[in-house]
């Protein structure tokens, strides 16, 4: 029977040719290293990720709950504690100037508190979605400091905020509000999100409307 050929084993630190050890590799080496193996560990769960399809990228881990409900994800909980309806807000920019946001549909309003569970953690910009499926990113004429992308959601307490949304009225009726984490560099497949039902059945979005404010004071929440 043929027996195994094996390699001679090769010490790490070899003799030179006057009988002195070679000098141990330097800091700078060993720092070359273990940033190899970063950059290996990275490129690692990018091809995990490209090994999947769109849809299995864009996949998140989804609880649901309703308003009041606290819901908790893999890495946070929220909660949405109230939602109001308003014709304009009242906002505020970057250098302090209070502005006000008009639309020709409704802007809806939750307010939001979240805590993370063992890290900080950022929220995307929240989504409103539709019964029939459409999805309605949070308004865009809100100063985002003003909303719940803005704090890190730290962990052993609440951040509260609000999430603001300009949708037409037909829209409001079995809507669910959408709260995924921020994304980092490299894209990570299966994100943890909170689906939180409105409770709008037809004569509770009716109810909402009528109630509009004609301002909603954004700016006295900073």
């Amino acid at each position: 029977m043929t027996s195994p050929v094996t390699s001679p084993v090769t010490s790490a630190r070899s003799e030179t040719a006057t009988g002195r050890a070679s000098a141990p590799p330097s800091r700078w080496r060993r720092a070359g290293v273990l940033a190899a193996g970063a950059a290996l560990a990275a490129a690692a769960v990018g091809l995990q990720t490209l090994g999947l399809d769109r849809q299995e990228r864009s996949a998140h881990l989804t609880w649901t709950g309703g308003v009041g409900d606290e819901v908790s994800a893999s890495r946070f909980s929220a909660r949405v504690k109230a939602v109001h309806a308003a014709k304009a807000v009242q906002t505020t920019d970057l250098s302090g100037q209070v502005g006000k946001a008009t639309t020709s549909g409704v802007f809806l309003i939750a307010e939001v508190a979240a805590t993370a569970d063992r890290t900080p953690q950022k929220f995307a910009p929240p989504v409103l979605l539709t019964e029939d499926g459409r999805r309605y990113t949070a308004t865009d004429k809100v100063e985002a400091s003003l909303t719940i992308t803005n704090p890190f959601i730290q962990t052993g307490w609440w951040a509260e905020s609000v999430a603001v949304f300009e949708v037409p009225v037909a829209a409001l009726p079995g809507s669910r509000i959408v709260l995924t984490l921020k994304n980092g560099f490299i894209g990570e497949a299966l994100l943890p999100e909170v689906e939180v039902d409105l409770g709008l059945d037809e004569a509770a979005a009716q109810r909402l409307i009528s109630n509009a404010k004609d301002v909603y004071p954004l700016a006295s929440k900073k």
